[in-house]
């Protein structure tokens, strides 16, 4: 009796250290290192530019944006997907940012969730105006104006990258402003 309990506490214990070694230690913020760790199990993606185009405001009519806008427009962005969350990064948005975690609001569309710049990530925190929608290996983006979307077509890049290459590119996550990567 007493070699079964405590070949079950041992069992126990295993386990239990198994588990812990799982969750990689990204951020001592607690959301925001869960979200990490979960797009660590994510897909990987690189994107590149197509086009921009408007939806309707002042300063461009609906449609294709052919004109030099006051911004520079991301070439590229690295896009890690998964059910909950799409994280971006990128070298700049409207906020100075070089990254952001968007949350899943319906089937294909995310919207951009807190800064975590001096707090931890806030699942309830949506900046409603600023979202993205990513089908087919197609995302479509506004970082600068509500009304101004960037089309991406990306690749899908699970098989090149390794653990270690992952985890380096969700380090990325750690400085959320560019000024703080400089």
């Amino acid at each position: 009796m007493k070699w079964t309990a405590r070949l079950l506490i041992l069992g126990f214990i295993i386990i239990t250290l198994i588990s812990c070694a799982e969750q990689h230690q990204f951020t001592n913020k607690e959301n925001l290192n869960n979200i990490l760790n979960n797009l660590a199990k994510g897909k990987f993606y690189t994107c590149n530019l197509e086009a921009s185009y408007s939806i309707g405001n002042k300063n461009y009519p609906d449609g294709l944006i052919t004109t030099k806008l006051p911004y520079k427009i991301n070439k590229n962005i690295n896009l890690i997907h998964t059910e909950e969350n799409i994280g971006l990064i990128y070298k700049n948005d409207k906020w100075g940012y070089g990254n952001s975690i968007f949350n899943k609001k319906t089937e294909e569309i995310y919207v951009r969730g807190s800064s975590y710049v001096d707090e931890d990530y806030d699942n309830n925190i949506l900046a409603k105006g600023y979202k993205l929608s990513f089908n087919k290996n197609i995302l479509k983006i506004n970082l600068f104006e509500e009304t101004v979307n960037s089309e991406y077509s990306c690749q899908q890049l699970n098989e090149i990258l390794t653990e270690a290459m992952k985890k380096q590119l969700l380090q990325n996550f750690l400085l959320q402003k560019n000024s703080d990567r400089m």
